[in-house]
């Protein structure tokens, strides 16, 4: 029973790691976050710049209108240095959901969110999360406001290709041996990263090993400083070790007469 709980605090910490590094958009500015693979998202194209929303006045379900500028700030009534603005129907009332500068880039594992937030003068702090659908089509954008989720939250969906990875803003890959100056000889890059650094499953592997030899060698001088353990049965759990690899044989034999043609 105790190897089975140790075996799944490893899998929880394993995981965790996992998602420190992987699941992530790191901020650049407020129009673009990097994803842990080097992938740029960059909403800079989709803003106006001229203080008028790109996305104006579209109806949502919960009987509101909502304006939206990615990386700008707009005016709209009394939203001002705004992102985003939800507006009463008879256009008598206007509430800034979101301020401009307060972007903060998120990552669920699947989509990228921009998540804005905005004090009134009352002290109530609205929050709008929207969610950005990568768009290969290369369709023009997308606006589509859920509204209000519950309290004061508030949901948007952006739809383009500027949700996808290096889909707007990246630079063109270029070749570094090319120059004007014609052909020379090539820097020697053997036993180096092409990219000059390491790679996210590098990274992950590393861990995960770091996390078994730790846990390896912390249990061994356990069982043989307190139980006085001796020789193999010195290793943690050792039984499960031993009958490791017959699992895992087990485990190929069993997938390969499932998936084998005529089954």
């Amino acid at each position: 029973m105790d190897f089975f709980k140790q075996l799944i605090n490893f899998v929880i910490l394993a995981s965790s790691l996992v998602a420190l590094v992987s699941g992530q958009c790191t901020f650049r500015d407020q129009c673009s976050c990097t994803m842990a693979d080097g992938g740029l998202i960059d909403l800079t194209s989709l803003g106006n710049q001229n203080q008028l929303p790109a996305f104006p006045d579209t109806y949502a379900m919960d009987g509101y209108f909502y304006s939206y500028n990615p990386c700008y700030s707009f005016i709209e009534g009394a939203c001002t240095n705004a992102a985003a603005c939800q507006i009463i129907g008879d256009q008598s009332a206007q509430y800034q959901i979101g301020d401009a500068n307060s972007a903060m880039f998120d990552f669920d594992g699947i989509n990228v969110h921009v998540k804005y937030s905005s004090t009134d003068s009352t002290g109530l702090t609205r929050n709008l999360d929207v969610t950005l659908v990568c768009d290969m089509s290369g369709q023009p954008a997308s606006f589509q406001p859920q509204g209000e989720t519950g309290g004061l939250d508030y949901a948007f969906t952006l739809t383009t290709i500027c949700a996808c990875p290096n889909g707007c803003g990246a630079p063109p890959p270029t070749d570094p041996f090319t120059t004007t100056a014609g052909p020379g000889p090539r820097p020697d890059n053997s036993g180096s990263n092409d990219d000059g650094g390491i790679s996210t499953g590098s990274i992950l592997c590393i861990v995960v090993l770091a996390i078994a030899v730790t846990y390896l060698v912390a249990g061994t001088v356990f069982t043989m400083g307190v139980r006085k353990s001796r020789g193999k049965e010195a290793i943690p759990n050792v039984t499960f070790w031993t009958a490791l690899p017959g699992l895992i044989k087990d485990g190929f034999k069993f997938t390969y007469q499932k998936i084998r043609p005529g089954h």
